[in-house]
């Protein structure tokens, strides 16, 4: 009993403390993971056939989560080096132990979580604005600003989704989490993180699937009115104004520019946000079709970067990223073509898996499934101008949430109530 309340105090944490104290957050994964065993270990043969048998029925599910480290030791094989996964990668083949750990603490539990997304997105607007008052932070705590407003941003929706589990005359828990998501919202605006911007059109879209008992006209007829009023206030404000003239002029000067010239430190046009991305991805994928099957590795990304600096294939400043801004385009430089296939099976494997669940008539597999193709949607959308996954605190997060949904997904729903009694005075009557 205490151990599952500590499995449940550290799950409903976990989205506040990753932005606020991410040190804090790997504990509570810890702990999660520690849970996971203790239970597979209590249940002893039981939960060692209800883990099989779930591994049976889900494989692809598991597979997937577990193909970016396969990936890797195949790169390690092809390579002719020693085995070596680091953890942060490593915790993505920890689905399968979390998804089974978790679906023990039972679906009620589970939902909890839903108060942590709500606190995290509050929370991470707060901070950003007390940050930005002199400007656009490059970091907020120890936090990039990029992933900082992308996961805010998700959790804000994901918290919307989360109103279709709640009941009716629940009005402070609705308004909290439509806070929450004006919360998410205002984080991604103020951060001015482009990236971000395109991804919430989608996100609303999937948040919207949610509401089953408008029609698809009234839905669609919704979307519409957001988006549109969202460009409408973007048009007006000078943050979303200026951040969108800057990349439609810094894309236009960067394809029109001359030969790069490798004695010149700075490259009008190419040396910009917009620039040092474009660079990045042609780099990607020279390194790719160099080695399409083992990629550079982790460790050469960085001198094959600046050895194309030195030979003009792209700028010098270019050479101080050490990644391509973009997931499928950095794993696929550093691992090849195996790690191409990897990041897209962790992507749209788990959500064709929640997909088929959106539609279920039980709320709570219902929004678990949302959520959970919201979260793998989001990360693809945020991983095209953004390497998430190199990041600790986003692989977690993604590797958690997934879980979680999952769990929700598949655990046995509670006990239906029986039956009401007839009344004894109409049987009378």
């Amino acid at each position: 009993m205490v151990l599952s309340l500590v499995a449940c105090a550290a799950l409903i944490s976990f989205p506040l403390l990753l932005l606020t104290y991410p040190s804090a957050a790997n504990t509570g994964f810890t702990l999660l993971l520690m849970w996971c065993l203790i239970a597979l270990a209590l249940q002893r043969r039981a939960g060692l056939a209800s883990w099989r048998e779930m591994l049976r029925t889900y494989w692809p599910m598991v597979a997937a989560m577990a193909s970016l480290p396969a990936a890797l030791l195949l790169r390690n094989v092809f390579s002719g080096e020693a085995p070596d996964v680091p953890y942060l990668y490593l915790r993505f083949a920890l689905f399968a132990l979390l998804a089974w750990g978790l679906a023990q603490l039972g679906r009620r539990a589970l939902q909890g979580m839903q108060w942590g997304l709500v606190a995290g997105a509050i929370v991470s607007a707060v901070w950003i604005h007390t940050m930005a008052e002199h400007g656009r932070p490059n970091h907020v705590g120890i936090n990039n600003v990029i992933p900082f407003a992308n996961l805010s941003l998700l959790m804000g929706m994901l918290a919307l989704i989360s109103i279709g589990w709640d009941r009716r005359g629940q009005v402070a828990a609705a308004g909290a989490k439509l806070l929450a998501g004006a919360a998410g919202l205002y984080t991604s605006y103020i951060s001015a993180t482009r990236g971000g911007w395109i991804a919430i059109p989608v996100l609303l879209l999937i948040v919207l699937m949610v509401m089953r008992k408008w029609s698809v006209r009234l839905r669609a007829g919704l979307l519409v009115v957001l988006v549109g009023g969202m460009a409408i206030a973007g048009y007006c404000s000078d943050i979303v104004r200026t951040r969108v003239h800057e990349a439609v002029a810094n894309i236009n000067a960067a394809i029109s520019s001359q030969a790069i010239d490798a004695a010149v430190p700075v490259q009008t046009g190419l040396d910009t946000s917009e620039g040092w991305r474009l660079q990045l991805w042609k780099a990607s994928l020279d390194m790719l079709k160099s080695h399409p099957l083992t990629g550079v590795g982790h460790d050469g990304f960085e001198p094959a970067l600046h050895a194309m600096a030195g030979s003009g294939f792209v700028t010098p400043a270019t050479a101080q990223f050490g990644h391509s801004h973009n997931d499928i385009l950095y794993i696929g430089a550093t691992q090849g073509i195996p790690g191409i296939l990897a990041v897209l099976a962790l992507y749209l494997v788990p959500a064709a898996f929640f997909l088929r669940h959106v539609r279920s008539r039980d709320p709570v597999t219902r929004g678990a499934a949302t959520m959970g193709l919201a979260t793998s949607i989001g990360f693809l959308l945020f991983g095209l101008t953004e390497a998430m996954f190199i990041i600790a605190m986003t692989n977690a997060f993604y590797t958690l949430l997934i879980a979680t949904c999952f769990a929700m997904v598949v655990a046995p729903r509670a006990t239906a109530e029986p039956p009401a009694q007839p009344d004894r005075r109409a049987v009378a009557a």
